[in-house]
């Protein structure tokens, strides 16, 4: 008898991981898709900025990162994977604003975009 709840006991821990490893879902980060956005001109380290992993889509960028970062952003660096699009607007709308992979812009008022970004979409394989 004792032996019966033994083996019950193992094929019922046994059921339960098979159950729980079935829900996990493996997510493949691509370390070269990112974007860091700087709130002030030239990648200014010592004022905020912050790396944002892509693939990911921000409507808005009002409380991104425990911030404010709509139409702060004045300089930005994106991965070499990695492919920004930009919008003056909330919900991808407005002025657009595509940025290349390895592509570095120390001031986005040479491009019309200098605290002009309030929505952004970053895409892998670019």
């Amino acid at each position: 008898m004792r032996l019966a709840l033994i083996l019950a006991g193992l094929v019922g821990v046994s059921v339960m991981s098979a159950y729980a490893a079935g829900d996990v879902e493996l997510k493949v980060v691509d370390k070269a898709c990112w974007a860091e956005i700087y709130e002030d001109t030239d990648f200014d380290m010592n004022d905020p900025h912050v790396k944002v992993q892509g693939p990911t889509q921000m409507a808005t960028l009002k409380d991104f990162s425990g911030r404010n970062w709509s139409n702060e952003i004045e300089s930005i660096v994106i991965g070499p994977n990695a492919e920004v699009t930009a919008y003056a607007e909330k919900d991808f709308k407005g002025t657009e604003l595509i940025l290349k992979s390895n592509k570095r812009v120390n001031d986005l008022s040479k491009l019309n975009m200098s605290d002009d970004i309030e929505s952004m979409k970053i895409t892998c394989g670019g």
